[in-house]
């Protein structure tokens, strides 16, 4: 795939610009510092970086981060970066299959949930989300959020659109389940304790590198560089 030096240096300038705008509030992930390709695992419960919170926040194995390979540290993922440009993460599995994974919360969290996808699906495939008051899925059902495919609208079959998406309940949550097809979902920025992102509202500048990523990606084709 071609790159045009111009549209690299402008989204350069973009994701630098994009620390100015990023407040964090309540339990925010945002995946910056993990490896491409790592396990998420417990990178947010004790075993991330030396400046990475511990939120006591868990996923399970098949859960793994990618960086977008279009940016100014590149990665393997062939999806147009998310919002602050850092990792997103994915389900591992056999394209298109159906798999479920999973986030524990041991604090535990309320009154909402809010995150950013990419969605690649084909067919009527959708990804169910839902919110729970035990560990690992069990206990009572809190919050349900189905995700589409986002990514109609691209000139060529690419994950270069992201979406927000949130929800508010009653209660308090210990896990969040996420069951659809493998490898065709991307998520980022996640928050949890209210039903909107802790990303501020968008700027001048993030909706202006918003477009010209959107533009400069419309020649992706799969969520995987290829």
């Amino acid at each position: 795939m071609r790159r045009a030096l111009s549209s690299a240096v402008v989204l350069l300038a973009f994701f630098t610009l994009c620390g100015s705008v990023y407040a964090s509030s309540g339990t925010f992930m945002d995946f910056q510092g993990i490896h491409d390709l790592q396990a998420v695992g417990d990178f947010y419960n004790g075993a991330g970086l030396a400046n990475t919170p511990n939120y006591g926040v868990s996923f399970s194995s098949n859960f793994l981060a990618m960086r977008s390979f279009f940016g100014p540290n590149p990665g393997s993922g062939n999806f147009a970066p998310p919002p602050l440009g850092t990792p997103a993460i994915f389900m591992n599995g056999s394209v298109g299959s159906n798999i479920t994974g999973t986030m524990n919360v041991a604090p535990g969290f309320s009154n909402g949930i809010n995150f950013f996808f990419t969605a690649g699906f084909t067919g009527n495939q959708v990804e169910t989300v839902k919110v729970w008051s035990g560990a690992n899925g069990t206990g009572t059902v809190l919050a349900t959020i189905t995700l589409a495919n986002n990514n109609a609208g691209c000139k060529s079959p690419a994950y270069c659109m992201w979406s927000n998406a949130g929800a508010t309940f009653t209660g308090t949550a210990h896990s969040v389940t996420f069951s659809g097809p493998a490898d065709e979902l991307g998520l980022a920025d996640i928050t949890l304790g209210g039903s909107t992102t802790a990303i501020p509202e968008p700027s001048t500048w993030y909706m202006l590198g918003t477009g010209v990523v959107s533009i400069s990606l419309s020649q992706l084709r799969r969520f995987f560089k290829t």
